[in-house]
């Protein structure tokens, strides 16, 4: 038995055997989500949308209690790194994932909580299935938004999300 929660979450993790409430849980337990105030609020149940929301504080905004942009880009980037090994389990590929590359545009000053929407399509997963299958491997551009609670788009992030193939196989991990 597992008493430690970091330990039975990371456990269940590198298994594939999460649900959707247990990756938001697993998430908001996670130390720069609770740095950052970062909180999931929403995962559907085959992890293809989730919803964040990243509360202003004093420890996340400068002195004109705005957002630092930091703060925003860590909400922005943590889904789907989570999410996609998730995904591609459930089709049978054992993979890991990484951001390579951020594109981030702050487009409005947010002076209030934020609230980032990650959706993925059937289209980008089956990319990603056949980039794998074909080359071991699959880079696909993905954007991130992040709205304010008049519901004003205050960033937009384009993340490239390199996935590939995961070295070790299931049966000969040491």
């Amino acid at each position: 038995m597992i008493l430690n929660p970091f330990k039975y979450y990371s456990k269940k993790y590198k298994e594939r055997n999460l649900n959707s409430k247990q990756l938001a849980k697993m998430m908001n337990r996670w130390p720069p989500s609770i740095a950052n105030r970062i909180k999931v609020v929403n995962v559907s149940e085959d992890f293809m949308k989730a919803k964040m929301i990243i509360t202003q504080s004093w420890l996340n905004s400068a002195f004109d209690k705005i957002m630092f942009g930091g703060t925003t880009y860590s909400g922005m980037d943590m889904y789907y790194g989570m999410a996609l090994p998730l995904i591609l389990s459930q089709k049978g590929i054992e993979a890991y994932v990484f951001t390579k590359e951020a594109n981030i545009k702050y487009l409005k000053a947010v002076k209030s909580d934020l609230t980032v929407i990650f959706e993925l399509t059937e289209e980008n997963i089956q990319a990603y299935v056949k980039g794998i299958s074909e080359n071991n491997k699959h880079e696909e551009w993905l954007t991130v938004k992040g709205y304010n609670k008049e519901g004003e788009l205050c960033a937009e992030t384009k993340l490239l999300t390199y996935v590939r193939n995961w070295p070790r196989s299931k049966d000969n991990e040491n």
